[in-house]
């Protein structure tokens, strides 16, 4: 996540950081120099592999983003270092043959057009493009219709919507940005039609993912980054509440990442930073705390929420 917004009033601050925005096996990578891709998929322009089972989408929590790592080549030569939950699950359960599309900052608008409001995926493409799992140039609705129409997927993880909530909560501080009650107000007042529009999007994933492949699909909701008692919680489980009759009435399941997180930081008062789930800030004692995204211990958590859902059987 590289731009989050704090709004803070009497006693109230709120982030809706959840998922991935960004300006970025045969694991989870591919080199620069051989333009190769990874995790059984290809580049825009060449073929896709016949042998892909698992076919990941969404954002940066899916691609396994570090902010703490910097925006350049030196310190991102490859993807390999970016371990999202699909990338456990890929190896562990379908023996590799997997594709992770995640993309840093994709919203539910920019993962179907190229003109949707977007939180930072084209910036990533165009910038970072080489590190991306599987490397496209294009919408993520685009790729994952090439590869569910070329191979025998068996299941399909969707991760997006954070961004929805970063880029509207961003809009409204920018609005704003010397009254942070104003920005609350504006961010407060934007929901419902944010919700709307969000649950719009993710009807026209769904559908686009159903044409080409009727197979176990899992939407995994948004964790919230912070304590259960701040209001960015609250709003979080508010989009998660709108979405999930979008996937309910698609014959799809839902990974609870929201409440596997509340449950794991219970034992840390409800902060998922404490708990070990988010990234740690490299230097001690410096803001954030922890990234947004991840540590491998959140990973894990979401990796095991998956294959905990019912209809999870590679």
């Amino acid at each position: 996540m590289r731009k989050a917004a704090k709004l803070g009033g009497p006693g109230i601050i709120l982030l809706l950081a959840t998922a991935g925005c960004s300006a970025d096996d045969g694991k989870a990578g591919s080199n620069p120099s051989d333009g190769g891709a990874a995790n059984g998929g290809a580049s825009d322009g060449g073929p896709v592999s016949g042998n892909i089972e698992y076919l990941a989408l969404g954002d940066s929590i899916a691609y396994g983003e570090n902010i703490f790592v910097p925006d350049t080549k030196e310190a991102r030569p490859n993807g390999d270092a970016f371990v999202g939950y699909p990338d456990l699950i890929g190896p562990e359960a379908f023996d590799g043959h997997y594709a992770n599309l995640g993309c840093p900052g994709v919203t539910t608008a920019s993962y179907l057009s190229l003109d949707g409001v977007d939180n930072g995926c084209r910036a990533f493409q165009e910038k970072m493009g080489y590190t991306l799992h599987v490397p496209y140039t294009g919408t993520q609705a685009d790729k994952a219709r090439e590869i569910l129409r070329n191979n025998p997927i068996r299941l399909v993880t969707i991760s997006l919507g954070g961004n929805d909530l970063l880029h509207a909560l961003n809009d409204c501080t920018d609005l704003t940005p010397d009254d942070s009650a104003a920005a609350l107000q504006c961010a407060i007042a934007a929901l419902p039609q944010l919700l709307t529009d969000g649950a719009a999007n993710l009807t026209e994933v769904v559908k686009q993912i159903r044409e080409d492949y009727d197979g176990e699909l899992i939407y995994v909701n948004l964790y919230s980054n912070y304590p259960s008692t701040e209001p960015a919680t609250f709003a979080i489980n508010g989009w998660n509440g709108k979405m999930a009759p979008v996937f309910e009435g698609a014959n799809a399941e839902i990974a609870d990442a929201f409440a596997a997180f509340q449950a794991e930081a219970e034992a840390a008062d409800g902060d998922p930073c404490a708990a070990g789930l988010l990234v740690p800030n490299p230097t001690e004692g410096e803001s954030p705390a922890c990234d947004v995204h991840p540590s491998e211990k959140g990973a894990r958590l979401l990796a095991d929420t998956i294959e905990a859902v019912p209809g999870f059987a590679p």
